[in-house]
């Protein structure tokens, strides 16, 4: 949690600067971009880096490693390949024909941002969660100085995509450098990887679909917001997004990466317990943050981003209930797929998904009031979601006692 913490610290402070020294306009392409590229990262490897964590044998987690690699290499370059014809669409789009180029970033975006969520499944297997925090820290301190630095040089939206690469570079190699032994001297097992793929089926078949559905969610917000409005509004919606992010994932992340660990060991007859746990836990922890937030970011926010950004401010507001009821339902999202509920899983993810991008398309208000009324819906929808997941992890109770799901 410290790293993560320090990490998010840093990638703020280092954003309130560059906020002051670009166009909005830049950073809506630089958002643009990284949109494109959410949309795949979710499932790269085509979510078997999360069965890592999962089997018994550390030989067998070694060769989903592998195999979580070599799908997320495969999906990166395809996906490249992709943005050779849309890529031109997309520019044009934002009025900008020399971006084009540009989006074929979204191949190296998209391996760099999966792999290292497939390098974190082997630390929170090993939990070594100091490791996890060591790589935000990389990640953002690299990050940051790059952002500096391509702000200083004039290279616009293009250096803030290559200060990201490089910062996610640096994570992997803080990985490599710490655990690189570790993975290096597990046997690993020599099972064909058509059998781990159908050992593990139900993860790309049930909780990809609802990861894609996640991501169309969210960067089918972005992609709305960039062509009902403009880039620039756009570049300041994802400034304030961004930094109301990051108070969450100071603590969120890490709590995330350790309940899923726990869950997954979780026996049944306790998972009712340890979800309702994780609630009240996330509650009383944002509850402080969050309050101070809604009421200092008006008179706070504005001076800290300067003139070009001050839109940003009343935008963040906006976001608090959404992200408040987000931070408290994290956590324990991976419940559904311990207990083998992906099902009830991707079927809600799809009503969440499906709300705001209907809201957003057909709202006729400017910005902030559009971005207020999709906050209080959608923590609306959250509160259901907790009452769910309860039920579920009452009826996994119930029915398994002291089985384990088959």
């Amino acid at each position: 949690m410290s790293g993560t913490g320090l990490a998010q610290l840093i990638a703020a402070v280092g954003t309130l600067y560059v906020t002051h020294h670009i166009d909005p306009t830049d950073w809506g392409i630089y958002g643009t971009i990284m949109s494109v590229s959410q949309f795949v990262i979710p499932v790269a490897a085509l979510r078997y880096d999360m069965a890592i964590v999962l089997p018994r044998e550390d030989g067998e987690a070694k060769r989903i490693f592998k195999l979580a690699t070599l799908v997320n290499a495969v999906v990166s370059v395809l996906s490249m390949a992709t943005m050779v014809p849309l890529g031109g669409v997309l520019a044009n789009a934002l009025d900008r024909p020399e971006a084009r180029w540009w989006m074929l970033a979204v191949g190296p975006v998209i391996f760099t941002f999966a792999e290292l969520a497939v390098v974190n499944y082997w630390a929170n297997r090993r939990k070594a969660f100091g490791i996890i925090g060591t790589n935000a820290l990389w990640n953002q301190s690299v990050t940051v100085a790059g952002r500096i630095a391509s702000v200083f040089a004039g290279f616009g939206a293009f250096g803030q995509v290559l200060a990201t690469l490089v910062g996610e570079i640096a994570a992997l190699n803080n990985f490599r450098r710490r655990l690189g032994p570790d993975l290096r001297n597990t046997e690993e097992d020599r099972v064909p990887f058509r059998l781990l793929m159908r050992k593990y089926i139900k993860l790309p078949l049930l909780t990809a679909p609802n990861a894609i559905v996640d991501a169309v969610r969210l960067q089918g917000v972005n992609m709305s917001i960039v062509l009902k409005y403009s880039s620039a509004t756009y570049g300041k919606f994802n400034i304030a997004w961004t930094l109301m992010q990051m108070p969450s994932a100071i603590i969120n992340q890490a709590l995330a990466q350790v309940l899923f660990q726990k869950l997954s060991v979780t026996d049944a007859g306790h998972m009712f317990k340890a979800v309702r746990q994780s609630v009240v836990r996330s509650f009383l922890i944002g509850i402080v943050p969050f309050t101070a937030l809604y009421f200092l970011i008006p008179p706070v926010l504005p001076w800290l981003l300067g003139d070009k950004f001050a839109q940003s401010a009343p935008i963040a507001v906006a976001l608090v209930p959404w992200l408040f009821v987000n931070f408290i339902t994290s956590p324990v999202s991976n419940m559904f797929i311990v207990t083998r509920n992906n099902g009830i899983a991707l079927v809600w993810s799809i009503i969440y998904g499906a709300v705001p991008l209907i809201y957003v398309n057909m709202s006729h208000q400017a910005i902030v009031p559009t971005i207020y009324w999709m906050s209080f819906i959608m923590a609306g929808l959250l509160v259901i979601y907790i009452g769910l997941a309860l039920l579920t992890a009452k009826r996994f109770d119930t029915k398994y006692g002291g089985r384990e799901p088959a």
